[in-house]
C-alpha cells in the first residue's frame, strides 16, 4: 500500500491524497491528463499455443481415455459415460474459447461417479497447455480457470 499527498498546482495549491492498494494497471491523477488505450488488449505472446502443444494435449486425453477403459472397478456403462465426459472435457478445453464451467462440471462428475480416474482428469486440467489456452482467451477466462484450479487446491499458473 502506498499513500502520497503532494501539491500538484502551485497556482491554487490543489492537493491530492492518493492511497493505492492491490491495484494493477494504470492510474492517472491530476488535471489535464489524456489517457489513450484500448479494452481487451491482445493476448500476450507467451499465451500463444503451438500446434505441437495441442497435439501433445490430445495425446494426453487419449492416454486418459485408455486408462478409463482399462479400469477394473468400473462397468462398461460407467466407462462409456466416462469416455463421453472426457470428450466433453476435451471440447471444453480445445474447441474455441475454453469453457471453464464445463471443465469444473466434468471434474465433479469424475469425483462423484468414477473417483478412480479423478487424479488423471485433474492432471489433464493442470497441464500447462490448458492454462495457456485459458490465458490466450482473455482475462475473464484466465481468471475463471485460476479460480477452478484454486477450488481443488492447485496453484494458479505462475505460482509456486
Amino acid at each position: 500500500m502506498a499513500a502520497h499527498g503532494d501539491t500538484q498546482d502551485e497556482k491554487d495549491n490543489t492537493t491530492y491524497r492518493v492511497t493505492v492498494q492491490n491495484v494493477t494497471g494504470h492510474t492517472t491523477l491530476g488535471r489535464g491528463n489524456t489517457v489513450t488505450g484500448s479494452i481487451g488488449a491482445p493476448a500476450r505472446a507467451e499465451s500463444q499455443v503451438t500446434q505441437a502443444q495441442l497435439d501433445a494435449l490430445r495425446r494426453e486425453f487419449d492416454r486418459v481415455r485408455e486408462l478409463v477403459e482399462q479400469l477394473d472397478d468400473a462397468g462398461e456403462r460407467e466407462k462409456g459415460a466416462a469416455v463421453d465426459r472426457l470428450e466433453e472435457l476435451q471440447a471444453a478445453v480445445t474447441d474455441g474459447e475454453p469453457d471453464v464451467r464445463t471443465m469444473g462440471r466434468v471434474r465433479t462428475w469424475f469425483a462423484e461417479k468414477l473417483p478412480a480416474a479423478l487424479g488423471a482428469v485433474t492432471d489433464l486440467l493442470m497441464l500447462p497447455t490448458v492454462a495457456l489456452l485459458a490465458q490466450a482467451a482473455g482475462d475473464e477466462v484466465a481468471a475463471g480457470f485460476d479460480a477452478l484450479l484454486q477450488s481443488f487446491g492447485a496453484a494458479s499458473p505462475g505460482e509456486s
